[in-house]
Formats: C-alpha cells, structure tokens, sequence
C-alpha cells in the first residue's frame, strides 16, 4: 500500500505532510514572514499581503535571544544568511560623560557555567538590523515561493461564526479570506475590535526614544569613530546610563547605531508619533537632551554624523498586556506587536514575536486539518499569555535599573544584570514544548483537566500586572528587580 503522502524538500527544506489549512497572513514584518515560513513547513498553503508598497529597511536594532532560533537549522540557506548578516558585540557601561561602569560582558547564555540554550549548538548572533532580518525572511519566503501582495491596506477584519472564512478588509474593499487569520500587523491592527472588542490604550509615558542606524561608509567629519573602528575589528557595543535616560550605541564595520531614550517634559507630546516616520535631525536630539558638555566624545560624534532627517523620534508608550488575542469564532489570531507591543528595555519584542510563530504553526499542524484550527489557536493563547506577559513586565526592571543619577552608581558590577533573564528564557525551545504540551493543553480548554504551564521560571507563580499598578511601584522606589525575579528561579543553570 502506498504512503498516503512523499516527502517534499524545498531549498533543503523539509516540509511536514499538507494540512488542508489556508493561512493567510497580514503584516510582513518579522513576525509575519517568520510565521508563513513556519506555518507553511508545517504542510499549511500560506499567503502574506502587506501594508507596504515594497519592501521596507525601516528600523534600527534588534536584539533577538536564543529561543527565537532553534528551528533555523532546518532552512539551510537561510542560516548561511544570519551567520553572514548577525553580529556579537560585547556589553559595555558607561555613564554619559565616559566614565566605565561595568564590562565587558557577552551575552548571559554564552557566559561560563551555563545550560545550553534553546538552539544549542548554533552561535546566536544576537544583535541584527531589523531589516537585515526582514530581508533573510524575505529572501527564504521567495526560495519557499511563498506569496507576497504588496501595498494591500487592511482597515477591517471580521470573523463571524455564520461564514464560511473569516476576513480582512482592504481600504479598498476587496477581501482577502484564509481558513484562519494571522494578524501580524503591528501595534496599528484593527484586528482588536474582534478580539478584545475595543482598541487598545496606548499609554504616553513621557519619553521618547531617538533611534538611528546609518551605514558606517557615512562617517564625514568623525575622526574619534573612524580611528575607533580601525583599532577594533570586532563590534562593540556601549550602553549609557544617567538620569532619567539611557542610550544604546552600537559600533560595527557596517552600522553604526544610537537609540537614545530620554524624558521629555516639556514638549507637546501629540507632536510625537509611533512611527517609522516621525524624522529628527541630529540638533533635535541634542537640544533633547539640554546640555552634553562632558559627554563621551564618541557618543556626540555619532549623532552630529547622522545623516539629514535619517533620525525617527518615536513616541514611547506603554499598553496593558492583552489578555486575548484570538477572536470569539476562533479563527482570527494576533501574534507579535498585535497581540503584545513591548518597550524597548524589555529588550525581547522580535523574540517573542518570533517565539510566537514557533507556536502557532506546530498547534496548527497538531489540530488535526481545519476541523481543528480554531482550538489549535486557542491551544497556543493558552500557553503563550502568561510567558509573554512576564517577559514584558521584565522591561520596567530594566528601565529602573537603566535610569539613575550619576552619583548613584551601584556597586558589584549591577549593570552587567540588566536584560538577563535565566534559563527558563533563552532555555526555552518553543516548538517542543508546542509538541509536548498541545493535547495537555486541549484537554485542559476542553474538559478542565489539569495543566500546568512549564515556560515560566521554575516555581513561578504567575501574577497579573497593569501598566498603571508598575508606574506606582515606580513611583514609591520600589525593588522591582527584587520582586520580580525572587519569584522562582531566574538562574543560568
């Protein structure tokens, strides 16, 4: 008797046997490519429509950890890609005016007398340009043959149980339908009113984040980054930490990166926009900031060399965590920023966007054909809530620890603290525990039986946080780091 499929190898890809499910996917961003790439290696038909006219290089820095990559081995050109294009700075501290606080450090899962981490024995090259992975996505979706509609604007989606498909709406009108939706379309979708039913508040916190990266081959009048970059071939990374703000500096051969965050009090704030294109020039930033007499040389060289209007000033604002991101019919789903925007000292929003397409597409291809879709959804909203909504507490931690006075540096080296997470993090591979844990899971939505989730720290007890409840710890100076990470173990082993 014959197998009742063969083997399909693309670009030495092996896809898993076809599912009969459609997937169609809106936003391709980091989130929404990665997701058609894993939904269609799990034997899913998957089709991408994006926002966008083309393809776009927006964007600065992205810091994605090891539980993004365990299954990147098994698209072999695409690896070949991220080793060419990742890179590895070290971790340095340092106060505005240059003084050395802490470092340097690598990354926490490649210090001595750790575990392995989730995609062992692969080189997590942490630290990429967003669009340089946008364009490894984008590079392995074509090989795959993965199809790709441009400038479709979705303003509506609709999922009501009486219809054949659910839908996402074009300005245009046209619909675009799957046997399920992905809504990967950013902290903009309009997906919310079919999932939580109301927008999402966006919450100002008074801070705006500058935020640049600019080809090297830019540098004019920089004697200080040009004699930097020939004494060091590998590339550093240096973070500043000072009073109510904090800024990210990234030197390499090919980029070089700023992102500096800081409060602003005193400017009208509905000037300011979460936007890619919301320009500043190297003067706004520094009249930002007031006075940076004594600051490191190499940091206000960097800014001064930004090319014209390349800066983006980015309005920082916090959201709630969403407690659904699956639509009552069971067939829309949000994933990445959509479902679970981050702040940038939580330092894991690509992460755990991509962890989230890790999750997806082995529930999708556990569910059982389209029968099953809906509760394959449900299955990965159940246990992705509550890992990801601890990893974005982790950022007010960060921040606390990020923003101080000068005179108040700590001793023992704090900083080298900041961004670590533990094992039960970088530790995690998402796709096993998709595949150990999915009929556990069902079973507990679809008769209560007992689950227990395992991606959280060890001994954790899950706790429900609100933006406003971790603005007011803030506020009485509370030990957030102390809190947060006694509550199970955070530890490397």
């Amino acid at each position: 008797m014959a197998p009742p499929f063969s083997s399909t190898l693309v670009d030495g890809v092996l896809r898993y046997p076809p599912t009969g499910i459609k997937v169609l996917i809106v936003g391709a961003g980091v989130a929404g490519m990665f997701a058609a790439l894993e939904c269609w290696r799990k034997g899913n038909d998957v089709e991408i429509i994006e926002k966008a006219s083309k393809f776009s290089a927006a964007g600065d820095i992205v810091l994605i950890g090891p539980s993004a990559w365990p299954t990147l081995h098994k698209y072999p050109s695409m690896l070949k890609e991220y080793l060419e294009v990742g890179q590895l700075p070290d971790q340095t501290f340092y106060t505005f005016h240059g003084t050395k606080t802490a470092g340097p450090a690598v990354s926490e899962w490649d210090r001595p007398n750790t575990a392995n981490h989730a995609a062992y024995p692969l080189e997590v090259r942490g630290l990429m340009g967003r669009n340089e992975v946008c364009a490894m996505l984008l590079h392995q979706c074509e090989r795959l043959s993965i199809p790709i509609t441009w400038g479709v604007d979705i303003v509506d989606y609709e999922d009501h149980p009486a219809a054949e498909y659910p839908k996402a709406i074009a300005v245009d009108g046209k619909v675009y339908s799957g046997d399920v939706i992905l809504a990967a379309d950013g902290i903009g979708t309009k997906s919310h009113k079919i999932t939580l039913g109301r927008p999402v508040e966006a919450k100002d916190t008074g801070y705006t984040c500058y935020r640049v990266m600019f080809p090297a081959s830019k540098l004019k009048s920089a004697p200080l980054l040009t004699k930097f970059l020939e004494e060091n071939e590998e590339p550093k990374g240096r973070l500043y930490t000072g009073d109510n703000m904090h800024c990210v500096f990234v030197i390499t051969r090919r980029h070089i990166t700023v992102v500096l965050t800081v409060l602003e009090e005193n400017v009208t704030r509905d000037e300011v926009k979460e936007s890619w294109k919301s320009g500043a020039s190297s003067n706004d930033v520094l009249a930002s900031v007031g006075n940076t007499d004594g600051w490191d040389p190499l940091l206000v060289e960097a800014i001064n060399n930004t090319p014209e209007q390349s800066i983006i000033r980015w309005k920082l604002c916090m959201r709630d965590p969403q407690p659904k991101w699956l639509s009552d019919n069971g067939r829309l789903l949000q994933i990445g920023d959509a479902a679970h925007s981050f702040i940038p000292t939580s330092a894991n929003g690509a992460c755990t966007a991509i962890e989230d397409c890790l999750s997806v597409g082995e529930c999708l291809r556990l569910g059982g054909g389209k029968e099953g879709a809906s509760i394959a959804l449900k299955v990965h909203e159940f246990t992705r809530y509550q890992r990801v909504t601890l990893v974005q507490r982790t950022g007010f931690e960060n921040r606390r620890m990020l923003h101080h006075k000068t005179d108040e540096n700590q001793k023992e080296n704090w900083e080298l603290k900041v961004f670590q997470t533990g094992k039960w993090h970088w530790g995690h591979n998402v796709e096993q525990y998709a595949t150990e844990n999915f009929h556990k899971a069902r079973a507990h939505l679809e008769s209560g039986a007992p689950f227990e989730h395992k991606n959280l720290p060890p001994g954790h007890k899950f706790e429900e946080w609100t933006l406003e409840g971790e603005m007011a710890k803030e506020k009485s100076n509370l030990n957030l780091a102390a809190d947060l990470r006694s509550n199970g173990d955070w530890g490397v082993l």
